[in-house]
This record gives structure tokens, sequence and C-alpha cells, in this order.
């Protein structure tokens, strides 16, 4: 028997059969396009509206307007995994330990009028960043490179976070730069749709008609906060020019971000409670390990005198002279049971043999929404070879290169702008600036993230191999230095004080030794 065709394929095809038909009256080659056209669409499975999946209709809508619809409970959702789940809070702190590390800080590549490096000028840029990392937070707490893991935390659980600049001149030498973090709970978003003058807010975002964040809008107070005053108060107007909003977008139309694991939350809850149900279903098969059988009506082991399935004369152990039967069993115990008991024990059956694949195949999938090899993501190398490990040790880096590149676009940079910018208005710049005002983003692209690196897998082959790349002019010493998350030229500075001071400590020696024959050689006349 031959099925008959859907009621709504019938009438596209009837639909679209005409509109070729009519289009090959004027152009028989747009006919024939528009025929290829049709074919080729409906040859994709995915865009068939009949079959088992015809209810498979995800909504329609902006990238903005998907964020906004679930945003905040992904973000709740997100972040009691992170607290509570160990397989998620271990991801998550070892993207960081891998991305941030003691943290990302800059090289400063200022040049002399020769156009060669300042090695001079570079390394008092260095020091000045090193000493304002220490004083960065307005809160006094973190240094910079604990900053960045905490924003690289939130990007996981929230997608998002901001930055807020403000001035603190107190400390004598430091550049007055302050570091304000924000989580995205402190957007006010009442401050939403078109405004009076004219900009459009999106969850608290003011942007112009180019789509440019102009106006940020932060609450007074986190508004989950157990104060009283949490949820009482307004909120702030800040300039864009003192906000660094840092998120991912994953969409064109996409105006802030989501959660980085929001495609592994799911998965990650659900087999937590999977492994709780499991986990109490052992436990309660453990302390329930025996039963006892009897024939005897009213038989009602460790309850004597109670009546036990509906039986009017319950079963009295003293009176029959028979032990009683025993609640539990002690090690090595030798326990006289009542006349014509059976115990039987119970054989556990949780977590049972499919359990083990069941979860591996659980943190196979999480690992890869985390960007981490399995192995390192559920800290399991019982079944990886050498070979493997490597591989997915090196795949592995590829993504924290990843986050390590956003980290550098999204805040270093511009951070890096506004330290900077504040060095030269407080005039602890140490260099002569004096163009800044003129062509500030010259100055500004004097400095580059240094990423922290990775030891070699293989050292003794891998080294032979960067050697290599480096005689076949392949390679620089300054990226090999800066794969293992080293500055070349801090490294060459220190190597050539090192040798100095091996000429100072040669010369003194031969002096010292030479001292001593004179002194030998005087004694012995």
């Amino acid at each position: 028997m031959v099925q008959s065709l859907p009621f709504v394929t019938k009438t596209y095809n009837a639909y679209t059969s005409l509109i070729g038909g009519a289009l090959s009256l004027f152009s028989p080659g747009r006919a024939t396009a528009f025929r290829f056209g049709r074919d080729m669409y409906r040859s994709y499975v995915a865009g068939e509206l009949s079959g088992a999946d015809k209810n498979w209709r995800p909504r329609r809508g902006s990238g903005d307007a998907q964020v906004k619809r679930a945003y905040r409970l992904v973000a709740e959702r997100c972040r009691d995994q992170a607290q509570n789940n160990p397989q998620i809070a271990g991801g998550i702190e070892r993207a960081c330990a891998n991305v941030v590390r003691d943290g990302i800080f800059p090289q400063f590549k200022f040049k002399t009028q020769k156009d060669k490096p300042d090695r001079v000028v570079n390394s008092r840029w260095r020091l000045l960043f090193n000493r304002w990392a220490r004083y960065c937070d307005s809160t006094g707490h973190d240094s910079y490179g604990a900053m960045q893991k905490l924003g690289l935390r939130h990007m996981w659980f929230d997608g998002q976070y901001f930055i807020h600049r403000t001035w603190d001149d107190s400390l004598k030498g430091v550049v007055p730069l302050r570091l304000e973090y924000l989580e995205q709970d402190m957007l006010d978003i009442r401050v939403d749709g078109v405004q009076s003058n004219g900009n459009v807010a999106r969850k608290g975002i003011e942007y112009d008609s180019n789509g440019r964040a102009v106006y940020f809008n932060f609450l007074e107070h986190h508004p989950g906060d157990y104060l009283p005053w949490a949820s009482a108060g307004g909120s702030r107007r800040i300039s864009a020019d003192d906000i660094i909003h840092v998120w991912d977008r994953r969409r064109i139309s996409q105006f802030s971000g989501i959660a980085w694991m929001v495609a592994t939350v799911m998965e990650s809850f659900k087999m937590e409670d999977f492994r709780d149900v499991t986990m109490d279903a052992a436990r309660m098969q453990t302390r329930l390990h025996a039963f006892l059988e009897s024939a005897m009506p009213g038989f009602n082991a460790g309850m004597i005198g109670l009546p036990a399935g509906g039986q009017t004369s319950p079963y009295a152990p003293a009176a029959t002279g028979a032990a009683d039967a025993p609640r539990e069993l002690k090690a090595n115990a030798i326990q006289a049971m009542p006349s014509g008991t059976t115990m039987n024990f119970k054989q556990p059956t949780h977590p049972g043999d499919n359990y083990e694949p069941f979860v591996k195949d659980s943190q196979r999938m999480q690992s890869t929404g985390f960007g981490q090899s399995f192995e390192a993501f559920s800290n399991n190398y019982t079944d990886s070879s050498y070979a493997s490990a490597r591989s997915g040790s090196l795949e592995e880096r590829l993504s924290y290169r990843g986050q390590q590149q956003f980290l550098e676009e999204k805040q270093n940079r511009k951070v890096m702008a506004w330290f900077i910018e504040a060095a030269f208005l407080s005039g602890l710049a140490p260099v002569n600036m004096a163009g800044y005002a003129k062509n500030p983003l010259l100055y500004h692209e004097m400095a580059a993230g240094q990423m922290p690196g990775w030891g070699w897998v293989d050292p003794k082959n891998d080294a032979d191999a960067a050697d290599k790349l480096i005689d076949l002019v392949l390679d620089t010493y300054h990226n090999q230095s800066s794969q293992r998350g080293n500055d070349w030229d801090e490294i060459m500075d220190v190597r050539m004080d090192e040798e100095l001071r091996l000429l100072e400590y040669e010369e003194l020696r031969e002096k010292r030794l030479a001292k001593k024959e004179q002194n030998n050689a005087t004694t012995e006349n």
C-alpha cells in the first residue's frame, strides 16, 4: 500500500510548482534556479515538518531576545552547580589555573628613536605595573591576577561581568587607577526599551543608533543581599567610557552574554541527581542486608508481643522456649534463631555493572562542553595511554589559549589603556608622553599580554624540535619563550646580569687564589 503525502507537503509542492511555472514564462533560467533551490531545501532532513520529530520547532528570536528570556535562570542554575557539584567546580578551577595561573601581565614594547626595543623604559613600565597590580582592586582584597581569575569564573556561570574604573591617589607612587568589579545582577533591568533621549536600553544598558553602549545603569546594592537596604534605593548611570563590559558574543544579534556552561548545566545537574539517587539506594541496600522468613503466624523479628500480618495471636518466643529473632548481626557471632526461621541475605544491585560506563559517558559530554580532555575533567587516567593523554592535553591547551585570547581582547587591553592614561595623568609615566594627548592609541598599543604557558610534555624531544624550528628560521626565541609563559627580553636581561656576575665572580676568585698562592710562598720562604 502506497502511503499518501501529508497535506502540508502536497500544499507546498503545488504552491512552489505554480511559482516555478509562472517564472518560466518570463525567465527559464530563474525558474530552473528556483526549482533547484526548492529541491535542495526539501533534501535537508532537518527541514522536514513530518515524522517523529515534527513537533521539534525551537523558538525563533534574536540572540538578545533568547538571552533575555533565559539568562537569569541559567545563571542561577550554573552558580548552583559551580558551588555544589565537585565535577563542575573542579572544571572551572582547572580552567582558571591553566588560563590565568598567576596572572596575564603585559609586555611593554616602547622603542628608542632608532626603532629598537627600549629595555630601560620597558623595565620601568613593568615595575610600575607590577606595583599597581598589588593595589588595583577598589576593595583592596585582590591583586590583578586574582581579579582575572574571578572574572573568568563569572564567565563560566554568568557569561558576563563589568569593570568600573575609579580613582584613588592615597598611595604615593602607585598609579591611582582602581578597578571595581560588578556582577550582572547589579544591572538595573528596569531601564529597558526606547528612552526619552533616543537611546535604546537593553537590560540596563543604553545603546546609540550604531549599537554602541553609551551608558550603564547599575543598582546601588545587590538585589539579593540579605541586608535591609538591598531592595531599596535607585541606580547610578555611568558613562561607557568608565565601564568595561566583558562578554562573549555568539550571535550577531546578541548584546549581552550567557553562561559558558549553559550547554552543560542540565547534563551535570541530572548526572549529580542520578548519583545521589544511586548512592541512596546503595546505602539502603547495605544497611538492610538480610531478611528473616517464618511460616509461624504473627512472627515479627525484634517486636515481640505485637501482632503482625493481621494475626490475633502474635508469636511469643518466651512462651515456646525458642530464641528471639535478632535485629542485627555482629561480626564473628553465632546467633540462635527461632524454629522454622530462614535468613536470606540481600544481594546489592546498586550501583550495578552499567553505572561506571554511564557516568563516563556523561563526563565525556561535560568535558566536551568545558573544552577539556575527559581524563583531566574527570581526573581519571586509568584507561588512557601516553599517546592519547598527550593528544588530549595538546587539544585542551587550544581551548585554554582561546580563553586567554578572550581575556586579552575583552579585558586586558582595555585595562592597559586605562593604566597608561592614568600613569600619564598622574605624572608617574616613566617615559616622555608629550604626544599622548594627540595620539593616545599609539601609547596604548605599546603593551601586549604575556600569556601563561605550559611545560613540555616530553622535554628532550620537545626541546630538540624547538631547536630545529629555530635553526630552520621557522620560529623565534621570542615565540618559543612565549609558549612557555616567559618574556624572552626579561630572560635575556636576567641572563646578561648573571653572566656579568659570573665574570665578576671569576675575577674575584682568581684574585683570591693568586693571593692565597702568594701567602703560601711567603710562608715557605
